[in-house]
């Protein structure tokens, strides 16, 4: 008995030491079972891939005939040459993102038939017409209950000449004024006041400035409708515009710009001006005269904003003003980049501000939020067209804002795109207009011009004069503006780099500092998809191997 409990003990120990084979175990492959039994060790897989890489210097540290003191002398060689690799890789990409783009001279005979004439704006001195001033004086006289004569309110219509250059003397008359002409000199649309139709009544007109104009020798109406020479609302008032095909207050787009295909004094744009000095009233510069803008034709007038020439014509002189024009096209490519990067806007991209988009007409549109919100009203010189919508109507500044527009005025002459931290100038940058996406036109056409002068004389010869029939040369004044050279210059703005390029510096780099190319790449993606699938195989068949294990207990 006590036997054969000893055998029946020694048959269970044995089969507790033994091996359950499981159906499924006995189906797979010997060598199978036998690989995947095997433990994963990292770093005999590690010391594989330095062994059979093709990058340099990585098998010194997987031979085995090395001594440590050369393993560790290669590992901090390698180590030294990854941070300086790392740190030249730094350097270069800040410098690729900090300046990507490159303007390089592209053309130095570019045709100047492809370059628009400059738009022209004229504008008199005397921005009150004498004239105009005793007609709109008698027409007060007769509406004021007082009997207050024509002299009186010639002395009271200077004030509004205010409203070009806001200065003030005394703020008590002109809210005095003010109140008269609110009540009686309303505008028959509106039923009140408004200072741009009292202003343009009173403003020099252009029927009386121009005598004569010519282009291309030939000569041509001057203020027809749609022809050469239109009224506009300038920074200096209601003026004479040439060749303005910009943005303006009623979304109107005008026809195509002028070009000019020849050159010389005698091929451009000449005009015959009548200075009408006895019409004087309200002389905004002190000078009898005239003030000539030159300008991109796709952008308004405004001299804060740059691109703007300005040129003073006397009486009794007949000046020259050459034009040589800078033309910058930009490649697609640069659309790429933010606008802060490339730090400039391409003309179809804030079609806000009209069909192009122009630095000048983003800077008037700035200016006039800006006038809109701190005075509440709109000088009548601006064009209404980048004005915030608002549900309530806009008010055009009167005597009453005058105020309120002198306190601000050095602020709205100011404009800037960015803030700069500058120790000393924190006040200014305060003061100034911050006008951020404002930027520079990617392609754009500049202008510089180069005047002179000379006495005009009365003409003496039978033949063709532009002065012809006037016989006091004292008061006019002719003017010629002319391109002065067949060809100019372009400039290109492009991409610093292109993406191949980038990729063949920075695979230089690897090459020199690492040894590394595409194929140590590609080793090292399939090492570490190797590792993976290693890793994934031994937890799977150690996950199999615990729920295939016999319960030993139960068979104890």
């Amino acid at each position: 008995m006590i036997k054969a409990n000893a055998q029946k003990r020694r048959k269970l120990s044995t089969i507790s030491s033994g091996t359950v084979a499981t159906p499924s175990e006995r189906d797979e492959p010997p060598q199978t079972r036998g690989r995947l039994r095997e433990r994963y060790r990292f770093t005999e897989e590690l010391f594989q891939l330095f062994d059979s890489i093709t990058a340099h210097c990585y098998r010194q540290l997987a031979q085995k005939d090395r001594s440590v003191w050369e393993r560790l002398f290669w590992l901090l060689m390698l180590i030294l040459e990854a941070a300086t690799l790392v740190a030249i890789i730094i350097s270069a990409w800040g410098k690729f993102t900090a300046n990507p783009l490159i303007t390089t001279l592209h053309d130095t005979i570019y045709p100047i038939e492809l370059v628009p004439f400059p738009a022209i704006s004229l504008c008199n001195n005397n921005r009150i017409s004498r004239t105009a001033a005793m007609r709109y004086a008698r027409q007060l006289a007769e509406k004021d209950t007082e009997r207050r004569n024509v002299s009186y309110f010639l002395e009271q219509i200077v004030l509004l000449g205010k409203l070009y250059d806001f200065d003030y003397e005394n703020l008590h008359q002109m809210t005095k004024f003010q109140e008269f002409l609110d009540l009686n000199d309303v505008s028959n649309g509106t039923g009140m006041y408004n200072a741009l139709e009292t202003l343009t009544k009173l403003s020099p007109r252009c029927e009386d400035m121009l005598l004569r104009c010519f282009w291309k020798s030939i000569e041509l109406p001057c203020m027809l409708r749609n022809d050469m020479v239109e009224v506009r609302r300038t920074q200096y008032g209601i003026c004479c515009t040439f060749n303005f095909i910009g943005h303006t207050e009623d979304n109107e787009i005008h026809p195509p710009s002028y070009f000019l295909d020849v050159t010389g004094p005698e091929m451009g744009l000449v005009l015959l001006l009548n200075g009408s000095s006895n019409d004087y009233f309200y002389n905004l510069f002190n000078n009898i005269g005239f003030n000539l803008q030159i300008f991109n034709p796709n952008e308004v007038p405004d001299s804060t904003a740059g691109g703007v020439n300005e040129q003073f014509v006397h009486l009794g002189t007949e000046t020259f003003i050459r034009v040589d024009a800078i033309t910058i096209n930009s490649e697609p490519d640069v659309l790429r980049y933010s606008r802060q990067k490339r730090q400039c806007v391409f003309r179809n991209e804030l079609l806000k501000y009209g069909a192009n988009y122009g630095r000048s007409n983003c800077v008037a549109a700035c200016r006039l939020r800006s006038v809109l919100a701190l005075c509440e009203c709109v000088p009548f010189y601006m064009p209404t067209a980048g004005a915030a919508a608002s549900s309530k109507s806009i008010t055009t500044c009167n005597l009453q804002h005058i105020a309120c527009l002198n306190k601000y005025k050095i602020k709205w002459s100011t404009v800037i795109t960015d803030i700069v931290r500058i120790p000393g100038l924190e006040k200014e940058m305060e003061e100034s207009l911050y006008c951020p996406e404002c930027l520079p036109s990617c392609s754009d056409s500049k202008y510089q011009i180069t005047a002179s002068e000379l006495p005009l004389i009365r003409s003496r010869r039978d033949g063709f004069s532009i002065t012809a029939g006037i016989e006091n040369v004292a008061d006019v004044a002719v003017v010629r503006i002319f391109f002065g050279q067949p060809e100019t210059w372009m400039y290109k703005q492009n991409v610093a780099y292109y993406w191949f390029e980038i990729f063949s510096n920075f695979g230089g780099m690897f090459g020199i500092m690492a040894g590394m190319s595409l194929i140590t790449l590609t080793e090292v993606v399939y090492f570490v998809g190797r590792q993976l699938v290693l890793v994934f195989a031994t937890r799977s068949w150690s996950a199999r191997l615990g729920a295939r294990k016999p319960n030993l207990e139960l068979l104890q």
